[in-house]
């Protein structure tokens, strides 16, 4: 069997990686450097409870593969001999309104219904934690299995291994796809037609080019220098998402949200909103150095919930639209889709995330 993946991030690279695991022939395309777009400029988190997600369907399915992510980069670095910066550091989550902070407790409240763990802290106890904590923050609630990867490490990893074992195409963009008799049959790159016997679209905020309803929704970010004394975990809140890396070698500080096409570059206003939110959370990082500032694309749907599995063309599957989640996300649908593909297994996740669910369009 040949297995043709479109798209080289987070989501494509890890379904490569089963499917060699499980002997498949895999070939990865990518219109760029793999692992160089969404997967690159991230964050890294993985946090199902500190983002508040109360889909119960769609909490169960970030939380099994938050719950898989150690093994998944345990397995990675012991495969390439590299590190992902996988680290349970749990998240705080903070308040910054008695609005925001009602509903922190009515998140806290529900996740501990679900037998999920979490913390109430008052001002004075994070006070305790973080003498610089800003001046606007009411309280918070600390989630002690949300976790963190280093994107930027694991997608090395990933990209490493899968060159490794099955041949990348990079800088390949894809012109169209080839059906015959409402089957995939190939796709048509400039140089040149490449058949397969399925093909996977794993293209993130461009695979609106294969037929489906995904946009890109762009966000901005930086990182700051710091070091151990000034922040022990995430902190996590609606002004800015602070991120020490495991090795504290810089802080990563995101993520504006816009709706603005593949409108590019990094904007006053955008740096002006991550570095207000920054030091609102904590005073002591107003006289940190800026290491680097970037954009990215995240994969929107408009009901922000990915589209996995197959459309109405057989053996073309999707495996797109993660949104805010597709760090988070990668083991749990490199583990269905490769089911799919090896054993026809229709998980209950391919059934709720169908391409089908969008009336009306041609898939």
């Amino acid at each position: 069997m040949r297995v043709l993946i479109v798209g080289g991030g987070i989501i494509g690279l890890s379904i490569a990686r089963n499917l060699i695991k499980a002997d498949v022939e895999v070939i990865l395309i990518d219109k760029g450097r793999v692992g160089r777009k969404a997967s690159w400029v991230a964050g890294g988190m993985l946090a199902p409870q500190a983002e508040g997600i109360r889909d119960k369907d769609f909490l169960q399915f970030c939380l099994d593969s938050r719950d898989m992510y150690e093994d998944f980069c345990r397995e990675l670095e012991k495969d390439t001999g590299l590190d992902t910066g996988y680290w349970k550091c749990g998240i705080l989550k903070l308040a910054f309104s008695q609005e925001e902070l009602d509903t922190l407790k009515e998140d806290l409240e529900f996740f501990k219904s679900l037998g999920l763990k979490g913390q109430f802290l008052t001002r004075e106890e994070l006070k305790e934690r973080y003498p610089d904590l800003g001046e606007d923050v009411l309280g918070g609630v600390l989630y002690p299995d949300d976790a963190q990867v280093d994107n930027r490490k694991l997608v090395i990893a990933l990209e490493e291994f899968v060159k490794k074992n099955a041949k990348v195409l990079e800088y390949t963009p894809v012109k169209w796809i080839e059906t015959a008799e409402g089957k995939f049959k190939s796709v048509i790159t400039d140089s040149g037609e490449i058949e397969a016997d399925i093909c996977v679209i794993a293209a993130g905020a461009w695979s609106d080019d294969f037929g489906t309803p995904v946009y890109p929704v762009k966000g901005e970010m930086l990182a700051l220098g710091i070091d151990r004394s000034n922040i022990d975990r995430v902190l996590y809140s609606s002004r800015a998402y602070l991120i020490p890396r495991k090795d504290y070698h810089r802080l990563v500080v995101g993520a504006t949200q816009e709706n603005v096409g593949f409108k590019d570059g990094n904007t006053v206003k955008g740096t002006l909103q991550l570095l207000n939110g920054a030091v609102s959370t904590l005073k002591n990082l107003y006289d940190k150095d800026i290491l680097e500032l970037w954009f990215g694309y995240r994969p929107a749907t408009d009901d922000e919930l990915p589209i996995l599995g197959e459309g109405n063309i057989k053996n073309l599957i999707y495996a797109t639209g993660h949104y805010r989640n597709g760090i988070l996300l990668a083991p749990i649908t490199a583990k269905i889709i490769t089911k799919y593909i090896l054993d026809g297994i229709q998980d209950k996740y391919l059934k709720l995330y169908s391409p089908l669910r969008f009336k009306g369009e041609n898939r």
